[in-house]
């Protein structure tokens, strides 16, 4: 056994030993700290800081009802290394601006100035570390859950029983919210199972991932009361009080700490060889980061974003001649890309223009992709949305020159002309048939929804042309109300539902919009669906109280600090 080889073993086997316990078996002091620093902040940020302080994920006091919380911890649970009460722990400090520097630099900083706040805890409290034996039996004997029943290739029975769970777990739910139909022929995800035995940071994030995943599905809340000022919130809270839910949050928390660790070692040897799984491992980061209901850090996907960003610098697209392998490459690298021109439509920086640089070069990884895309969004309408993205930052809000007028109305005419039943066509060329009217309606309200967006993100149009928004509107939520519950493709229009709802005034349109991004919740349990509805309920919140002057929401949700991923 070599020494790299011996060293992924010992930290692969300390892992799986004990997911719920804090504890990483790597020599390196440094990598060893910002596991403790990590997994103490993230573990107050969710557990002792919402129940102890009595505040709700997003910061907002909770009703002193809410306060009685138990704080006594889990079966099974002890107090991890490097964590203390909240009492006793230093404040965290402010963040350094990495924002000049090459994204996966700023993520190795990040990890170093974990690093020292690590230090800085443990000088505060130190804690001692049990014994695997000790904490895999306390993980694994408290928790009522089903043995799992994949999983049974003998590769993974040195695996502990909470790791199988939950790669099971990923294999039979998390991958099934991935894709439209769960079919081998649609779904290359569960193709990383089995990586997960050479790679570290991939077994972490995506234990990481199950585990999070699984703390929003169990014992799901199905009626969330009216007039929860924030139903994010208000699961998060009853998540933080049930035993079961609490464990798999610690163990979510310990996992993706534990990753980072491991993706600090990768970014600093990373080479082409080893660029896609590093690249496969920052698509689960965001996708972590999508399906966590707390926000208090509502910027770790950007960062995780800029980092897949620029692994994909050092990808060639038709590099891996395997078909299966390349359907999961293609499929990671068009989600990224997805995620980056639909991020860039929410925040105030650059990801426009930084993704924009790579679009031509993955252009043939697009068209392959799009046959079997999740987004059903024809390509040309992401790149009209990238361009207006792009030229929204480029320009200044007061900027009234004709010459960014003419390229935002161009936009909109270039959006209107995308012929959406030749696009049809030629998907039913390629034998793509089930499902085609669903794909038809979801692209057309894609299409509305962009204009409506470039309106918002380019409002200098308006000086050249009077727009109908009434009936790009009604075109959005006509489309989308012909794609019901019971449509696979219904998990898949949250951003079109997302711009309707910002657009509308009316009492019943809103109300429609809440209750289909909640039904959506339903079906996909992934906590951003509830930071659109916060977004939601700001805008609406300001066109109630300015009525019908100076109301650009999306310029209002940037100025409030609102700059998430809504997918």
């Amino acid at each position: 056994m070599n020494l790299l080889t011996k060293h992924q073993h010992q930290t692969c086997q300390a892992a799986l030993s004990a997911p719920g316990a804090c504890r990483q078996a790597t020599p390196n002091r440094v990598t060893t700290a910002v596991a403790d620093a990590c997994a103490a902040t993230a573990h107050g940020r969710h557990a002792t800081n919402v129940r102890s302080q009595g505040r709700t994920a997003s910061g907002r006091r909770l009703p002193e009802d809410t306060d009685s919380s138990t704080s006594a911890s889990p079966p099974g649970h002890y107090h991890q290394p490097g964590q203390s009460h909240h009492h006793d722990r230093p404040r965290p400090q402010p963040q350094p601006d990495y924002s000049d520097q090459h994204p996966l630099a700023r993520l190795v900083q990040q990890a170093q100035q974990a690093a020292q706040e690590a230090e800085e805890l443990k000088r505060h409290q130190q804690q001692p570390t049990p014994r695997n034996d000790e904490s895999a039996s306390s993980s694994d004997g408290n928790m009522p859950w089903p043995s799992p029943a994949a999983l049974t290739d003998p590769l993974f029975q040195d695996l502990d029983r909470t790791s199988r769970f939950y790669l099971a777990h990923f294999s039979e739910s998390v991958c099934k919210d991935l894709v439209v139909r769960d079919t081998p022929e649609s779904n290359p995800f569960r193709e990383l199972i089995p990586l997960t035995r050479k790679h570290p940071l991939l077994f972490q994030v995506l234990i990481a991932t199950s585990a999070i995943h699984w703390s929003n599905v169990f014992r799901r809340v199905t009626k969330i009361p009216t007039g929860i000022p924030n139903p994010g919130d208000y699961l998060s809270v009853l998540r933080s009080k049930d035993l079961v839910t609490h464990q798999a949050l610690i163990d979510a928390l310990t996992a993706k700490q534990k990753a980072m660790s491991h993706l600090r070692e990768v970014l600093d040897t990373l080479d082409p060889a080893g660029s896609e799984v590093a690249l496969a491992a920052m698509h689960f980061f965001i996708k972590f980061d999508l399906i966590d209901l707390d926000k208090s850090d509502n910027q770790s996907w950007r960062a995780h974003l800029e980092g897949a960003t620029s692994i994909m610098a050092l990808l060639n697209p038709d590099s891996n001649p395997d078909a299966s392998s390349r359907m999961l490459r293609d499929r990671v690298i068009t989600d990224s890309f997805i995620y980056n021109i639909l991020g860039s439509t929410l925040t105030s920086g650059g990801l426009a223009a930084r993704v924009a640089r790579q679009a031509f070069q993955f252009l043939p990884v697009m068209k392959r992709v799009e046959l079997t895309s999740y987004l059903s969004c024809p390509p040309e309408i992401l790149n009209i949305i990238l361009s207006a993205s792009e030229l929204s930052h480029e320009v200044p809000w007061t900027d009234q020159s004709l010459g960014a007028a003419d390229k935002a109305l161009a936009l909109i005419d270039e959006a209107l002309a995308v012929d959406i039943p030749a696009w049809a066509d030629y998907l039913r060329q390629h034998n793509i048939t089930q499902d085609l009217d669903s794909r038809v309606r979801l692209a057309l309200a894609h299409r509305s929804a962009a204009c409506l967006y470039i309106l918002q993100a380019l409002p200098l149009v308006r000086s050249l042309r009077s727009i109908d928004t009434e009936f790009l509107l009604q075109d959005v939520l006509s489309n989308l109300a012909l794609i019901d519950e019971n449509d696979p493709y219904f998990k898949a229009s949250s951003w079109p539902t997302f711009v309707a709802g910002a657009e509308t005034r009316d009492p019943e349109r809103r109300t429609w919009t809440l209750s289909r991004l909640l039904s959506i919740w339903q079906i996909c349990p992934w906590g951003y669906l509830f930071t659109a509805i916060e977004m939601l309920k700001a805008t609406w919140a300001m066109q109630d109280t300015r009525g019908t002057d100076n109301v650009n929401w999306l310029h209002d949700l940037r100025g409030m600090g609102f700059e998430n991923l809504i997918v």
